[in-house]
């Protein structure tokens, strides 16, 4: 996920389901336009300092993603009931190609044409042709026959049953089975129709939520900033950065262990999640010379965003979040999915959370723990680095026990 579209998700989260269809990539450009412009920056750490440094900027960025969003779901929507048009189309010229056929037919009967007989003759022939080569080939089969023989044998086989059920199409299809499925059709166009209706809605009801938030926001500021001897509060402790300082103490500096399959790694980013990151290729120099806060913005985007840490509760987000640097954030999720007892998707939606809101945090610290050591266990590394393994395994259960 490119860094600005994941600095975006973090203030419209619904984003990431019309980026996934988003084939063309023209709404990702858009949003990664969209938080240039607003930010004045392109990139991402600056534009995380911008939104940190200035509410209205990120008040601001949130109202313009979500009239992006809702463009581009009606954009999409569009699109879809322009298919579903279309196919209902095709669908119509077919019934009508095979009522003319029939009505042709009927038509040379009543005038006694001998052109009539064409159509019984030639299915009389598809049919006693396919049933024929089909019991040959049932009673002797294919003996001693080559690949070119077998190839042909099987080519007729098809073409001949195409050609039957075409004929069985033509006598045995009616009109009154034509209009049901033509009913069908339309009945499942309207529903489609009617479930866009009702995104765009919702998508309609989340801009105007944004858009009074942002109001309120720009309203509280401006209140604030005109009130003599007034100081601004100090901000809330964010989540994020409590658990990546927990994290990055734990990952330590530059470091390229021949052991290690990751390579050269710095601040616990390796060489190739950093050239993915940037997009191009980087040398253990440019690891070296990593910045603390990009790496921070790496962390945010590959592991706390798509394990929706976010939505955990406080010293359950590090055990998951920690989890996810070293074995990847399904991986994470899965492990706590199978401790809450439920679907082991990997992915963090409303089951998994209804499950955490129930769940002892406590105790569920501990369980993750533990299943994390034995996830290390299985692992062909074990041997090596056991030791280093558990002990940060051990130092991050301790701090996630005094978020609780």
């Amino acid at each position: 996920m490119p860094p600005l579209i994941a600095l975006a998700a973090t203030f419209l989260p619904d984003l990431i389901k019309l980026l996934a269809g988003d084939r063309a990539g023209t709404i990702a450009n858009r949003v990664v336009q969209t938080v240039q412009d607003v930010t004045g920056a392109t990139d991402p750490v600056a534009a995380r300092k911008a939104l940190d440094a200035d509410p209205q900027i990120a008040a601001a960025l949130q109202q313009r993603l979500a009239e992006l969003a809702l463009e581009a779901a009606r954009l999409q929507a569009a699109a879809a009931d322009r298919q579903r048009q279309d196919e209902l189309a095709s669908f119509r010229a077919a019934l009508a190609d095979t009522a003319g056929a029939r009505g042709l037919l009927a038509g040379l009967s009543a005038a006694h044409s001998p052109l009539a007989l064409a159509a019984p003759t030639v299915s009389v022939l598809v049919s006693g042709g396919f049933f024929v080569v089909l019991t040959l080939l049932m009673l002797n089969g294919l003996p001693n026959a080559d690949a070119n023989t077998t190839s042909v044998v099987n080519l007729t086989l098809g073409v001949l049953g195409t050609a039957f059920a075409t004929v069985v199409n033509f006598w045995l299809g009616s009109s009154s089975g034509s209009r049901d499925k033509d009913g069908a059709v339309l009945r499942l166009q309207t529903t489609q129709a009617g479930h866009t209706d009702q995104l765009l809605q919702t998508l309609q009801a989340v801009q105007q939520s944004h858009v009074e938030q942002t109001r309120t926001a720009i309203d509280a500021l401006r209140s604030v900033a005109a009130s003599p001897g007034t100081q601004p509060s100090a901000p809330a402790t964010d989540a994020f950065a409590r658990c990546v300082a927990v994290t990055l103490s734990q990952e330590g500096g530059y470091v390229d262990d021949p052991r290690d399959p990751g390579g050269a790694t710095n601040l616990g980013i390796t060489r190739a999640t950093l050239s993915a990151w940037r997009g191009q290729e980087v040398g253990k120099d440019e690891v070296r010379a990593l910045p603390r806060e990009e790496a921070v913005e790496i962390y945010r985007a590959n592991y706390w965003l798509p394990a929706r840490c976010g939505d955990m509760p406080a010293g359950i987000d590090l055990m998951v979040f920690d989890c996810g640097v070293n074995a990847g954030p399904r991986t994470a999720v899965r492990m706590l999915q199978r401790l809450l007892g439920v679907p082991e998707d990997g992915s963090v939606g409303p089951v998994t959370l209804a499950a955490l809101r129930r769940a002892d945090a406590a105790g569920l610290v501990r369980a993750l723990a533990s299943a994390r050591i034995d996830y290390y266990r299985s692992l062909p590394g074990w041997a090596t680095f056991g030791t280093g393994w558990t002990n940060r395994v051990r130092h991050v259960e301790q701090a996630a026990g005094l978020m609780l």
